[in-house]
Protein backbone atom coordinates (compact mmCIF):
# COMPACT_ATOMS: atom_id res chain seq x y z
CA UNK A 1 0.00 0.00 0.00
CA UNK A 2 2.82 2.27 0.94
CA UNK A 3 4.85 1.84 -2.55
CA UNK A 4 1.81 2.80 -4.29
CA UNK A 5 1.49 6.37 -2.51
CA UNK A 6 5.04 6.69 -3.00
CA UNK A 7 4.47 6.24 -6.92
CA UNK A 8 1.71 9.08 -6.21
CA UNK A 9 4.43 11.35 -4.61
CA UNK A 10 6.92 10.56 -7.31
CA UNK A 11 4.35 11.44 -10.41
CA UNK A 12 3.91 14.80 -8.36
CA UNK A 13 7.40 15.82 -8.05
CA UNK A 14 8.04 14.81 -11.25
CA UNK A 15 5.57 16.86 -12.87
CA UNK A 16 7.68 18.90 -14.69
CA UNK A 17 9.37 16.13 -16.39
CA UNK A 18 6.67 13.96 -18.57
CA UNK A 19 9.22 11.31 -19.35
CA UNK A 20 9.30 10.42 -15.41
CA UNK A 21 5.51 9.65 -15.77
CA UNK A 22 5.60 6.91 -17.59
CA UNK A 23 4.99 3.32 -16.78
CA UNK A 24 8.44 2.11 -17.40
CA UNK A 25 9.56 4.58 -14.91
CA UNK A 26 7.08 3.68 -12.19
CA UNK A 27 7.46 0.23 -12.06
CA UNK A 28 11.39 0.64 -12.06
CA UNK A 29 10.28 2.66 -9.10
CA UNK A 30 8.11 0.13 -7.75
CA UNK A 31 11.02 -2.42 -7.98
CA UNK A 32 13.60 -0.44 -6.59
CA UNK A 33 11.95 0.29 -3.40
CA UNK A 34 10.49 -3.33 -2.82
CA UNK A 35 14.09 -4.51 -3.81
CA UNK A 36 14.79 -2.47 -0.10
CA UNK A 37 12.86 -4.86 1.49
CA UNK A 38 11.54 -2.47 4.19
CA UNK A 39 11.10 -4.10 7.78
CA UNK A 40 7.66 -3.02 9.70
CA UNK A 41 9.26 -0.40 11.30
CA UNK A 42 10.17 1.19 8.07
CA UNK A 43 7.23 0.30 6.17
CA UNK A 44 5.57 2.26 9.52
CA UNK A 45 7.92 5.39 9.14
CA UNK A 46 7.50 5.45 5.39
CA UNK A 47 3.66 5.90 6.38
CA UNK A 48 4.49 8.46 9.06
CA UNK A 49 6.75 10.12 6.36
CA UNK A 50 3.63 10.58 3.68
CA UNK A 51 1.33 11.60 6.20
CA UNK A 52 4.23 14.41 7.75
CA UNK A 53 6.65 15.54 5.24
CA UNK A 54 5.47 13.93 1.98
CA UNK A 55 6.32 17.77 0.40
CA UNK A 56 10.15 17.14 1.55
CA UNK A 57 9.92 14.30 -0.64
CA UNK A 58 8.42 16.06 -3.87
CA UNK A 59 10.97 19.33 -3.28
CA UNK A 60 14.11 17.05 -2.85
CA UNK A 61 13.43 15.33 -5.86
CA UNK A 62 12.64 18.44 -7.82
CA UNK A 63 15.16 20.40 -6.55
CA UNK A 64 17.85 17.58 -7.05
CA UNK A 65 16.28 17.67 -10.65
CA UNK A 66 16.39 21.41 -11.32
CA UNK A 67 20.53 21.45 -9.89
CA UNK A 68 21.26 18.92 -12.34
CA UNK A 69 19.19 20.27 -15.63
CA UNK A 70 20.07 24.19 -14.58
CA UNK A 71 23.74 23.02 -15.46
CA UNK A 72 23.73 21.51 -18.71
CA UNK A 73 23.51 23.06 -22.26
CA UNK A 74 20.24 23.41 -24.28
CA UNK A 75 21.55 20.53 -26.43
CA UNK A 76 22.38 18.57 -23.46
CA UNK A 77 19.41 19.01 -21.58
CA UNK A 78 17.48 17.25 -24.53
CA UNK A 79 19.54 14.61 -24.38
CA UNK A 80 19.25 14.29 -20.78
CA UNK A 81 15.07 14.47 -20.49
CA UNK A 82 14.75 12.09 -23.25
CA UNK A 83 17.73 9.42 -22.04
CA UNK A 84 17.39 6.40 -19.59
CA UNK A 85 19.81 8.41 -17.34
CA UNK A 86 17.26 10.72 -16.20
CA UNK A 87 15.12 7.98 -15.18
CA UNK A 88 17.90 6.31 -12.85
CA UNK A 89 19.00 9.55 -11.44
CA UNK A 90 15.34 10.79 -10.62
CA UNK A 91 14.54 7.16 -9.06
CA UNK A 92 18.30 7.34 -7.32
CA UNK A 93 17.66 10.28 -6.00
CA UNK A 94 14.19 9.41 -4.62
CA UNK A 95 14.92 6.57 -2.90
CA UNK A 96 18.43 7.83 -1.32
CA UNK A 97 15.60 10.79 -0.57
CA UNK A 98 12.75 8.63 1.06
CA UNK A 99 15.96 6.27 3.23
CA UNK A 100 17.16 9.85 4.58
CA UNK A 101 13.84 10.61 5.78
CA UNK A 102 13.85 7.17 7.54
CA UNK A 103 16.92 7.38 8.90
CA UNK A 104 15.54 11.12 10.25
CA UNK A 105 12.62 9.68 11.67
CA UNK A 106 14.33 6.48 13.55
CA UNK A 107 17.14 9.12 14.94
CA UNK A 108 14.90 11.57 15.80
CA UNK A 109 11.78 10.39 16.67
CA UNK A 110 12.25 6.75 17.88
CA UNK A 111 15.80 7.68 19.38
CA UNK A 112 14.49 10.40 21.17
CA UNK A 113 11.95 8.15 22.76
CA UNK A 114 14.31 5.94 23.94
CA UNK A 115 16.86 8.39 25.23
CA UNK A 116 14.40 10.23 27.38
CA UNK A 117 13.03 7.05 29.46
Amino acid sequence: MYIDELLVVFEEASTNYPKLNQNDVLDSLRKGIEAKKYDLQDQGLIEAILREDKKELVDSLREHLKDITSKLKSDDLDEFLNSDDIKKEAINIFIASLEHLINYYYNNVIGKHFSSS
